[in-house]
């Protein structure tokens, strides 16, 4: 007998175990152990939101969301639509990619410290831990982007330092409405951060194309940027999933949307900050 798994046996067993586990649970559960707490969430076009209770104000908290998305298109979309211009050169491009690695390293961390708020629901406490594991080691990926495409040692990309000062989000500070949502719902505190990723999907598509098409990069280093354009259109269902389930008074709605407004009007100033910076140099 052999105690080495061959190829063949590692897929049969994965087949098997997928069709068995399939048949046993309702969820979302993959050979490795790992599940989704939600039924059908990571499903294409899934629909079930639509039989939430509050539900309308995930869509017009998206209705709003869109209108701050298009009206600072060129901040809110990670300066998408400047790479795709090639407004920067090589070089920019490469410490604004720094600069991005700082803040998508310590993502998952900044995730999973919600699980603790949310212990006493175990649903949302598994969907934060989903979330957090599946942000963990995309700033590798990152990384060997950086690394392939400028020459850069590793150990500098992770010594890299920003291209702005630190905002009161990453000092730990936050503002009345952030902390009162956070105390009053910490289900909605959580949802507050998948949501957000909603703009990342279409920053990526249009910096990919870029890379390939203005800068000339290859297929084979761009796993960051592909990844994106698809994993976080499943993140930012487990947002709306939490807020159309937990949104429960109008108050919360509105801290909610405070909250929101506050994130968006940094991630613009941020970025715009970030690019006065790169342009000075």
């Amino acid at each position: 007998m052999s105690y080495n798994i061959t190829e063949q046996e590692e897929r049969i067993a994965r087949e098997q175990t997928q069709k068995k586990l399939e048949a046993i649970v309702p969820r979302e559960l993959l050979p490795n152990g790992s599940y989704a707490p939600v039924p059908g969430i990571f499903d294409i076009a899934w629909k079930g939101l639509l039989e939430l209770p509050y539900f309308d104000f995930v869509r017009s908290t998206r209705e709003f969301d869109n209108t701050v998305i298009k009206e600072n298109e060129e901040w809110m979309l990670r300066l998408a639509p400047m790479v795709a211009r090639k407004e920067l050169d090589h070089e920019q491009l490469k410490l604004f990619e720094m600069h991005s690695f700082r803040w998508v390293d310590t993502y998952p961390v900044a995730i999973v410290e919600n699980v603790f708020e949310n212990l006493h629901n175990r649903e949302v406490r598994d969907l934060i831990i989903r979330h957090a594991g599946e942000e963990n080691g995309h700033s590798e990926l990152e990384a060997d982007f950086i690394i392939q495409a400028f020459g850069v040692n590793r150990l500098d990309v992770w010594d890299s330092k920003p291209l702005v000062k630190s905002t009161y989000l990453e000092e730990g500070k936050e503002s009345d409405a952030m902390s009162s949502l956070r105390k009053e719902s910490p289900e909605l505190s959580y949802a507050l951060v998948p949501f957000c990723e909603r703009c990342v999907p279409p920053a990526t598509r249009i910096i990919g194309k870029a890379l390939r098409e203005q800068y000339g990069f290859k297929d084979d280093i761009l796993g960051f940027f592909d990844l994106h354009t698809y994993i976080d259109i499943y993140h930012e269902r487990f947002g709306a999933y939490i807020m159309a389930k937990y949104a429960r008074t109008r108050r919360l709605q509105e801290l909610f949307l405070t909250a929101l407004d506050e994130r968006r009007k940094i991630l613009i100033g941020t970025n715009k900050q970030a690019y006065y910076a790169l342009k000075a140099k």
